[in-house]
Formats: C-alpha cells, structure tokens, sequence
C-alpha cells in the first residue's frame, strides 16, 4: 500500500488512502496533535475489473466516518453476475433485440465496457456497443490518462495495450437508436429519471424484444426505481402513459462496499468510534447491532448525520438515550429535504 502524509503544520496532518470505488476516489485520515478522525467518502473493499479494494492500515482513529450505502446487503458472487449479464446480453442481442444500459458517466459504465469488450473479442460478435457522447466519453479519457491509478492488472495490460482503447465500443448519437438491427447502448444517467437514457428507453419501450439493464441503486420515484419494483404502466410527465413491454433486469454492479465490506473496513482501521453516514436510518441502526456483537468495543455510537442545505442534524447514541444536537449555518434557513447521492 503507497501512503502520501501531508503536514499542514506542525499539528494538523492529513493521511489519503485508496478507495476504489471510482477513479480517484479516496479516503482521508484528518490527525490533529494526539486526535484522528477517518472519513472514507464511497469505497469499496471488492476489486472489480479495472479498480483495486479500499486499502487502510491499522490507523486507530478516534472517530471513523463511514458511508453505509448498502448496510444490510452482501452480494453475491461476481463472477455469477457477471456470466448471468454476458448471457442475457447475448441472448438479447441474438433475439434481434436491443440492450439499454443506463449508467452514470464515472466508474460502472467503464467496468461493464471492459466486460463487454473482452467478451465480443473472445466471442467475435460484430453487434455494435455504444456509450453516451459527453461525460462518459471524457471519463474514458481520464482513465486513459490515469491508468496508473486502476487495478493491478489494468496496469499489467497497459505495457502491451490501454484497456481503454475499446475496439467495440464506439460513441452513440442520437440517431442511433432508430437503427434497425440488435445493439448494446450505455446511456446516462443510470437512474432513468431525464437525459439521453430516458430518452432511449422511451423508444425502445414498448418492444418486447429489447431489454434495460438496471445495474444500479436507483433513488425513490426516478423510473429505473419503478422499473425496478415491478411497475410496467408509467405516467410521464407530459400526461401520458407508457406501457412497457421490454425485458427489465436488475443485477447490482454497485462501485459501493456492501455490509461485509463495511465491516472488514471497521476491523482494518480499528476506531474507537463509527459514524453511519449516507444510508437508510433502520438499515443503519440494523449495521449498528451487528458490529456491536461482531467487535464488542465501542463506547458510543454516534450514528446518523442528517444533511440538508442548511441544517446539519446530529443524533448520538448512548445506549438507551438519544441527545440531539443541531448545527445552523450561518444563512440559518430551515430546509428538510435530504440529499442523496
């Protein structure tokens, strides 16, 4: 593990640690004199084919800050997901049908790319794949040019030839989706709620031939939620109703660490303290129990942060109480949506 140390003085240190998750994604150990804290942001302690695992070392901080996106899941394997995606990829395609895929533009997009092309080469299919001009096109220049910072064996490859320059993947445009014929698109945003995915899907619909691929968490009321939980009948936002008849899948390739890999973490970094952050509150207090049973050792939790835009709500966990502290900002507006992402 390559660790950089940055002294911003004599007392304040700050100590990044690889992530995984997304290219360049990172998490931060904050010391101050004898003090730490551990704010990991998204991670994920799985590799996947083109990053490595968060890496942290036993740093014992006084209070780690850990997202909690998926609290209560443990995936499944793999490399099962991945043969059951190729399959109903290919037997779509083989059907005369067309594949959506809606992803966002940094990460998913560049992992499935990478399954997909390996898999056209080694099957010699000439369907064609394509990817959303703009922001996923520009993600894959970025992973071009910081290649050293993907996986292992991304880096391996690199001396012979850049996993990036995809031969089957080629950029989409608009027109493309009225083309006859099978094709495979990656489309943003991965959650089906506007843009050029909504857009595709709209037209590919109503053919029971075609199928989206769902490989994500898509928030409440977006359409990729809907689909996910079964609706076929959508009201769109023009008054009219959508009757979709295309295959819907839903197969997590999720960048973010699940219930084990959050757990793992815990044990790697050995805090005094945790703090639940960007997940569901039950789910949070259901990951709480666990790691209480599992390492027996914290004093307190502190277990959920409340964000809005102008209200931070901060809920301390001592055993049976519950102290409730609020931090106003300077604006001092009272605002009680939530922000996810």
């Amino acid at each position: 593990m390559y660790v950089l140390l940055f002294y911003v003085d004599n007392e304040l240190r700050i100590k990044p640690y690889y992530a995984g998750h997304v290219l360049g994604a990172a998490m931060f150990e904050v010391r101050v004199g004898h003090e730490s804290i551990v704010y990991t942001g998204d991670f994920n302690m799985t590799p996947d084919r083109h990053l490595g695992p968060a890496e942290i070392d036993r740093c014992r901080p006084d209070v780690l800050i850990s997202e909690s996106t998926y609290a209560t899941t443990i995936r499944d394997s793999k490399r099962a997901r991945e043969r059951d995606f190729l399959k109903k990829v290919h037997d779509c395609i083989n059907n005369g049908g067309k594949v959506l895929i809606p992803v966002f533009a940094l990460g998913r997009a560049q992992e499935l790319c990478i399954l997909l092309e390996s898999y056209w080469e080694r099957m010699n299919l000439s369907i064609p794949i394509y990817v959303s001009k703009g922001m996923a096109e520009k993600a894959v220049d970025y992973y071009k040019l910081f290649v050293t910072w993907t996986s292992e064996k991304i880096k391996k490859t690199f001396v012979k030839r850049n996993m990036f320059d995809f031969k089957h993947v080629l950029p989409f445009d608009d027109s493309f989706a009225d083309n006859p014929g099978p094709m495979v698109v990656f489309a943003t945003p991965g959650m089906l709620h506007s843009g050029q995915s909504l857009k595709i899907f709209k037209k590919w619909a109503t053919n029971e031939k075609n199928m989206v691929i769902m490989p994500g968490y898509c928030v409440q009321g977006t359409v990729g939620s809907k689909l996910i939980a079964g609706i076929r009948k959508l009201d769109l936002e023009n008054g009219t109703t959508l009757d979709v008849k295309l295959s819907v899948e839903y197969m997590s390739f999720s960048a973010h660490a699940d219930s084990k890999g959050i757990v793992q973490l815990i044990r790697n970094c050995d805090p005094r303290h945790v703090l639940f952050v960007h997940g569901e509150e039950s789910k949070m207090e259901f990951l709480k129990q666990k790691v209480e049973r599992m390492l027996c050792k914290f004093l307190f939790y502190i277990l959920l942060i409340h964000f809005s835009f102008f209200v931070i709500v901060i809920k301390y966990y001592y055993s049976d109480s519950c102290v409730e502290a609020s931090k106003w900002t300077k604006r001092g507006s009272e605002h009680d949506s939530i922000n996810r992402h």
